[in-house]
């Protein structure tokens, strides 16, 4: 045999055995095999993350065997797919193509944030936090933006009553500004041109009937009451009536750090701007962030005779024409929670 031809048989060799070795290291990529632990794994990549980290990060978790190699295959085989950062919930192992796939899609973990109505925008934020998603100091920079809400929100420290209670999908990726935006934008779509016009016809800028709106909020849970509470603030408001809702004492105590978590008759005289005991109109500001069904309570209040309300001992509330009904009304309440208080109380010991 001649040399030529033993040379082309050894390159022969030289390429069938790099080809199965590439086959190999192909099937272990596409077929890796079970590391100990868990099933999955959720990882975050922050953007800007460099791609030999995130391999480096995958192998670290059992994501994929070798990282290096897989490393190698996605700059060879698939660099046309950008990676995307974000927080990925991933088997361990998975075969690196659908891998790949999987990251260059975004297919990233969405967290759903509940948000109740009638938090304050602290407590809003806080309920992001807790997911990891945003930060505080980006939270309230992204609260003074009024810009993002032109029209309504002209001329207003801050967006405190804007931020529309929903369920909101977010990812880790997703900024606080980004939040803020999606809150704005379902407030937008639900205080409709028609609830504006009815908040105009009142003498009201959208901006003060949300200011009644977080009062209405915080003084019922009960959608039926709604209305009649507004009703109630309204007559008030006409009268030259100092509203003397409690809520916006609570408001003021919380906004100071001063709130104990009980409401005391000396609070009625703590000094504050908030205060609707000792201040005539509406507050400075909304004291929380309104649903749908107290923004629509607030410009489309029920005719009432009433001018007073207290809360009895089923959560609904005692409504009242005059002074001295209201002061029967809580006289009988109190004495009705006292009995109830008494029976519930256990018999001495003999």
């Amino acid at each position: 045999m001649s040399a030529a031809r033993r040379g082309l048989r050894l390159v022969l060799l030289l390429f069938l055995f790099a080809l199965a070795a590439l086959a190999y290291l192909f099937q272990r990529l596409e077929h890796p095999p079970r590391a100990p632990g868990p099933d999955s794994v959720t990882l975050f990549f922050p953007s800007g993350t460099p791609t030999a980290e995130i391999f480096r990060v995958l192998q670290a978790q059992g994501v994929v065997e070798n990282g290096r190699i897989a490393e190698i295959y996605y700059r060879v085989m698939r660099s046309a797919s950008p990676l995307q950062a974000g927080e990925y919930r991933l088997a361990r192992p998975m075969p690196i193509d659908e891998l790949i796939d999987r990251m260059a899609r975004g297919d990233v973990v969405r967290h759903t944030v509940v948000v109740p109505e009638g938090l304050t925008s602290d407590e809003t934020f806080e309920l992001f936090l807790a997911q990891g998603i945003g930060g505080p100091k980006s939270f309230a920079r992204a609260l003074k933006a009024t810009d993002l809400l032109p029209g309504i929100a002209f001329g207003v420290p801050d967006l405190e009553g804007f931020l529309f209670p929903d369920t909101y999908l977010v990812t880790r990726s997703t900024t606080a500004r980004q939040v803020v935006e999606k809150m704005l934008g379902e407030f937008h779509r639900r205080f409709t041109p028609d609830l504006r016009e009815k908040a105009q016809a009142l003498g009201f800028s959208p901006w003060q009937a949300v200011v009644l709106a977080s009062i209405i909020q915080k003084e019922t849970g009960i959608r039926s009451e709604s209305r009649l509470v507004a009703g109630v603030y309204w007559n008030r408001l006409k009268k030259r009536m100092r509203l003397q809702a409690d809520p916006t004492v609570v408001y003021a105590l919380k906004k100071d750090g001063k709130w104990t978590g009980t409401l005391y008759r000396s609070d009625y005289a703590y000094d504050s701007p908030y205060n609707t005991y000792l201040n005539d109109g509406l507050p400075p500001g909304p004291i929380c962030n309104p649903g749908f069904e107290a923004i629509r309570a607030a410009v489309e209040p029920e005719k009432t005779p009433f001018l007073y309300f207290v809360a009895d001992t089923s959560g609904r509330h005692v409504f009242s024409k005059t002074f001295e009904e209201h002061v029967q009304a809580v006289a009988a309440i109190r004495h009705a929670r006292m009995a109830a208080s008494a029976a519930e109380t256990p018999p001495p010991l003999q």
